[in-house]
């Protein structure tokens, strides 16, 4: 996968704050701060081990919002020591994927 800009991070984390209906004052920083694809990443974690615990059906109703592939998520849950790593793994990837598809049809 090609290098992520600071404009995919941001783009990536308002798909995930739509998708999964949380406000994106969740992603801010401290002042100065920059996000990066590791921060990201951890953030979308802690959402997804969140729910997981607290909410399984929100989850659930997300992945199908989001269209991660039932399939591949069985998968890679069953060869998983770590489930909420895995999720918030395949999340990001399908949201980063949604934001190179847009780019590549709004010509820029």
């Amino acid at each position: 996968m090609a290098l992520i800009n600071q404009e995919d991070i941001q783009t990536g984390l308002a798909l995930i704050s739509k998708d999964f209906q949380v406000d994106s004052k969740n992603w801010e920083l401290e002042q100065g701060e920059e996000m990066t694809e590791d921060k990201a990443f951890n953030f979308l974690l802690k959402l997804v081990e969140h729910l997981m615990a607290h909410d399984f059906n929100r989850l659930l109703n997300s992945l199908y919002r989001i269209d991660v592939s039932e399939e591949k998520l069985k998968l890679a849950l069953a060869e998983s020591n770590h489930p909420a790593q895995t999720v918030a793994q395949m999340i990001w990837d399908r949201e980063l994927q949604k934001v190179e598809t847009r780019k590549k049809y709004s010509g820029r």
